[in-house]
């Protein structure tokens, strides 16, 4: 590697070579590539199951930095406390997006390299498929992302997700219009929808129907897509920014959040966007999109201005050279809550760490770095305590904007 290059430009590289390095290990090895210390005795292993390649490598990425960040801040601290001081061993499982890989990549995790437990999916129609088989061989799955509220409507004993549900995101997409409407003239009424067409997009379009209805918002528009092909949805977006509606709901990706963002801007809309948070809510799409993405605002799984947040950010952009993002963060998260679990359980088993998870209780704001008052998961699965925040691109980085409490700054006008 050159010596003269810039440091961003040596952690890009680095991080190239990274994946790639991942990927040529997932081609030869059946889907999972072990960290560098060999599995023994001492070692608690643990499976990490994310989209390394494809359309999502780049959140996948940033999922797996945060994992493998908090991993090593506990083994660096001394390991888990009560299990004699062992450290924790991940094994990382690429699903390529793919649901039926995902699920066979479970499996093998299970049955093959005998984990713990395992962290993922990134993806809620991964994260569907692979809890399914996580829950046949009993073994715990925490999900990190992925909102469909499927993963923890089958009355599973072993999923958890640590993650708001559908009807948070959308609930909270629609109080912060009523929050908009306190200080216009002329409110906030007609809504378009916009939204790519998995668990994750239907299942927050369903979710933003209840919601907006129940407060007394209009729908003067509703357009799915397949993230494959964008095209039909580019034509599609010149009729719904010539009917100008006063906000727009999206639900995307990294690649087509930035399309649309540029295709409405083409066509002359500047009304309220607001995402929730799959595709936006990344530097990357402020790079990306550059002076089209000013202005925009997307649902926030995390909140910079909390202390313990800034602190965390602080180490993992030493570590990285990045920010934190919403990804990297509940992945961060996750492992800390399992840590928490092997802590208290009773022994290694996987039905005694499973027991160890449902009883989790987390108040303390150093391991809680989600804006909520605690950690705990009700008989479904899914921590009753979640909340989100809004945050909106303000010269070109994310600001909090909502709710109140936690603003770093005032919303702007588009």
């Amino acid at each position: 590697m050159p010596g003269n290059l810039p440091y961003k430009d040596i952690y890009k590289c680095l991080c190239q070579y990274l994946l790639i390095t991942i990927i040529f290990c997932l081609s030869f090895t059946g889907g999972c590539v072990e960290s560098d210390s060999e599995i023994t005795d001492e070692l608690i292993v643990i499976g990490i199951l994310l989209p390394l390649s494809g359309e999502l490598s780049d959140r996948g990425m940033e999922s797996l930095n945060g994992s493998i960040f908090a991993i090593e801040e506990i083994n660096k601290s001394g390991g888990i406390q009560t299990k004699g001081g062992r450290s924790l061993k991940y094994i990382i499982a690429d699903s390529k997006g793919d649901e039926t890989i995902g699920a066979n990549l479970t499996k093998s995790l299970i049955l093959e390299n005998n984990v713990r437990a395992i962290i993922g999916a990134y993806q809620s129609n991964v994260a569907i498929a692979a809890t399914s088989i996580s829950e046949k061989y009993k073994t715990p799955f925490i999900v990190n992302t992925g909102i469909s509220d499927i993963i923890i409507e089958r009355g599973y004993e072993y999923t958890f997700r640590i993650v708001p549900s559908t009807d948070n995101y959308a609930d909270t997409k629609v109080q912060f219009l009523k929050f908009l409407n306190r200080g216009r003239t002329t409110p906030v009424k007609n809504i378009a929808l916009i939204y790519e067409n998995s668990a994750y997009g239907t299942g927050a379009a369903m979710a933003e129907h209840k919601f907006l209805k129940k407060a007394g918002f209009t729908i003067s528009s509703e357009t799915t897509y397949a993230e494959t092909d964008l095209n039909p949805l580019m034509d599609k977006i010149a009729s719904i920014s010539a009917e100008n509606p006063d906000a727009i709901f999206t639900t995307t990706h990294l690649k087509d959040s930035i399309a649309i963002i540029k295709r409405l801007k083409e066509t002359g809309y500047n009304g309220p966007v607001i995402d929730t948070g799959g595709g936006t809510i990344t530097q990357e799409f402020i790079g990306k999109s550059g002076q089209d993405g000013e202005g925009v605002y997307s649902v926030s799984e995390f909140d910079y201005s909390l202390p313990e947040v800034q602190n965390l950010n602080a180490r993992y952009k030493t570590r990285f050279g990045k920010n934190l993002s919403g990804a990297s963060a509940s992945s961060y998260q996750a492992v800390i809550v399992l840590r928490d679990a092997i802590e208290r359980s009773l022994s290694l088993e996987r039905e005694d760490i499973r027991d160890a998870i449902s009883e989790t209780n987390i108040t303390s704001k150093i391991e809680n770095i989600l804006p909520d008052d605690r950690i705990a998961f009700g008989p479904d699965g899914q921590n009753d305590y979640s909340r989100l925040a809004i945050m909106q691109v303000q010269n070109n980085t994310w600001k909090t904007v909502w709710p109140e409490p936690y603003a770093e700054s005032m919303p702007k006008k588009t």
